[in-house]
């Protein structure tokens, strides 16, 4: 059993797809593991049961449900028992990204949809006119309009626009000596538009620790793309990362992105969007930033001097950290500044835009709800999450800020915000 990769003919192909589909159902009903996990798999399981366990007679909008209800938090591809090198070689979230990649190509995206894929346009149009834009997000009227024109719930709190890029905030900084060796950033469009806060945290963090760390920030690493069904704007935007990030790999220079979904789709999906040498060089010469300080703690380069106390702190593990398979390095590093970690391992129902939009919205909040109700349990003195969408939407569940470990971390070295 071979799985065909995203430059096979018949990655696309209509019959192969529905052959698949059904060849994965059976596997799925037989064990049933994933149930608890998202909306997916009890529609799954509910409408093979009304035809007798039998998934070649699912109709296709009983199919169409389950696709639609997959927002990839890639939680099922760990949990299955069956995901390669097995035999059978299940990987549901990759049949559900081709499912939606083969509706897309037969029905083309919605015009909202599409609008909503395109992050850099949004980001450099908020930042623009970040004043106005912010205030509009707070207007119930506006909110009404574009749940109206884009279909995004108008109780999902919006991202707060930066009056600047990020990029242009750090135009002007330059690399230290660097005797712990060197390091890109790679901010990601929400560090780039509306988090500059995390991506200064980080070049903080970083020369603290002896690593002489530069930025580049050229496109979107286009999950929104890939996700939303849009191939070839997600390759477009992988060719331009690539592009930028490859030479400098070649130089000796780290890529730390500061953001997990980001992160993934660079060391995971890069490689098969793109096939060649230089996706697979920028893959593999990735980390999460996490994962590149915990690496320096191995290596004896990273302080461990911590003058101001964290207290306790919630900290939420994002699924698609989870998903990289490279343990819990925010966690640890958290502990190693003093802190006590709660650690939430519960997904925030948003990944990408599905968790924003109306007609999922009550879904999204349901498989949110633990890691909400545990926060509010916890009463911490932080809460923290590497992801900047389930930040959202804890500030939206709970009224508390979620910072990125990054951001805690500065402030355990006592580095200070920078102004």
């Amino acid at each position: 059993m071979k799985n065909p990769s995203l430059g096979e003919p018949e990655f696309l192909d209509r019959q192969a797809l529905d052959r698949e589909l059904t060849r994965v159902f059976e596997r799925c009903q037989d064990c049933r593991r994933c149930l608890p996990l998202c909306p997916s798999f009890p529609s799954l399981f509910a409408s093979i049961d009304r035809h007798e366990q039998q998934a070649a007679e699912l109709m296709a909008r009983e199919i169409r449900e389950v696709i639609d209800l997959c927002y990839q938090c890639k939680l099922c591809y760990n949990h299955c028992p069956y995901h390669p090198p097995h035999d059978w070689m299940i990987d549901f979230p990759k049949l559900m990204s081709r499912a939606k990649l083969v509706q897309a190509r037969e029905e083309g995206i919605p015009l909202a949809e599409r609008m909503g894929q395109k992050q850099d346009l949004l980001g450099k149009l908020g930042c623009l006119s970040a004043p106005l834009t912010n205030a509009a997000f707070k207007n119930r009227a506006v909110r009404l309009l574009m749940e109206t024109g884009t279909g995004i719930d108008r109780r999902w709190l919006m991202p707060h626009y930066e009056r600047s890029r990020f990029s242009r905030q750090v135009k002007s900084h330059r690399p230290g000596p660097g005797p712990n060796g060197r390091a890109l950033l790679f901010p990601t469009c929400f560090v780039e538009y509306s988090d500059a806060e995390t991506g200064h945290a980080a070049l903080q963090v970083l020369e603290h620790n002896g690593v002489a760390v530069e930025t580049d920030y050229e496109a979107c690493c286009g999950a929104p793309f890939l996700h939303g069904g849009d191939l070839a704007a997600a390759r477009r935007n992988a060719e331009k990362v690539v592009r930028v990030l490859a030479p400098r790999v070649r130089e000796g220079i780290a890529v730390l992105v500061p953001g997990p979904t980001c992160s993934y789709q660079i060391k995971h999906e890069y490689p098969e969007l793109l096939d060649n040498s230089e996706a697979r060089l920028v893959a593999e010469n990735a980390y999460d930033i996490g994962e590149y300080l915990w690496k320096l703690k191995q290596e004896d380069k990273l302080r461990t001097d911590f003058p101001k106390a964290l207290g306790k702190v919630a900290y939420h593990l994002p699924c698609h950290l989870k998903a990289q398979n490279i343990g819990f390095r925010s966690r640890q590093l958290l502990k190693l500044a003093g802190a006590e970690v709660e650690m939430l391992d519960h997904c925030s129902g948003v990944d990408g835009t599905w968790g924003m939009q109306q007609r999922w919205y009550a879904q999204s909040l349901e498989v949110a709800c633990k890691l909400l109700d545990e926060i509010k349990r916890l009463e911490p003195d932080h809460v923290s999450s590497d992801c900047p969408l389930a930040a959202l939407r804890i500030l939206e569940g709970t009224g508390r800020r979620a910072l990125h470990p990054i951001v805690l971390l500065r402030d355990a070295y006592g580095l200070g915000a920078k102004a």
